[in-house]
């Protein structure tokens, strides 16, 4: 896979990614009903060799993963900057970018999955939340998934333009209530989980 780009610091190096930091948890994704999403992403993307998630700060896909990929790229401004060689006891590619999705050139191996949990991209500088190259990664991905909250006006106006990149409907259409005070008393709790390509 080949990422360029600024990024915030150099990033802490491991042998093996269990010792990635998590990065900042928002409050209302600390209960461990909120890590459901992860896990649900995380059987997706079994059979995935090369793994992009977008996002992913507090809870990066990272550390859900079962099986042995070859490469694990998390995307996130706030996550700190890590990267190892071994993850699952297999040598493997990990790498955390503290960097927004616009400031990273990302050119992943084929076939991978992208993974957009928490769907709530923002603009940067005269780059749109959407930017042609995120469509074109949804697009190219051979599993696409992405998990939003129903009440958030900015995932809402978003997910169309990523789901119309898909050439067929989602493999699984999953509405999610998580019962998580934190969640419901941010507006977060009706979620719903969509997945592209093999299940």
């Amino acid at each position: 896979m080949k990422v360029a780009g600024p990024y915030a610091s150099a990033a802490a190096k491991a042998s093996d990614a269990a010792a990635a930091p998590s990065g900042t948890l928002l409050p209302h994704l600390s209960s461990p009903a909120a890590a459901l999403r992860q896990v649900l992403a995380a059987h997706a993307v079994r059979s995935c060799a090369h793994i992009v998630e977008i996002g992913g700060a507090g809870l990066p896909i990272t550390s859900f993963l079962t099986h042995r990929p070859e490469t694990v790229t998390v995307i996130d401004p706030k996550i700190p900057d890590f990267s190892a060689t071994m993850l699952n006891n297999a040598p493997c590619c990990v790498r955390h970018l503290a960097a927004k999705l616009q400031e990273v050139e990302i050119a992943p191996s084929a076939p991978y999955a992208l993974v957009l949990l928490g769907l709530s991209l923002k603009p940067f500088g005269r780059r749109s939340a959407t930017p042609p190259e995120l469509l074109a990664l949804a697009a190219g991905a051979e599993v696409l998934v992405i998990d939003y909250t129903l009440d958030l006006e900015r995932a809402q106006g978003q997910i169309g333009a990523l789901t119309a990149t898909r050439p067929a409907p989602p493999t699984i259409d999953l509405a999610l209530t998580i019962n998580d005070d934190a969640l419901r008393a941010a507006g977060f709790d009706r979620r719903r989980v969509l997945v592209f390509g093999p299940a």
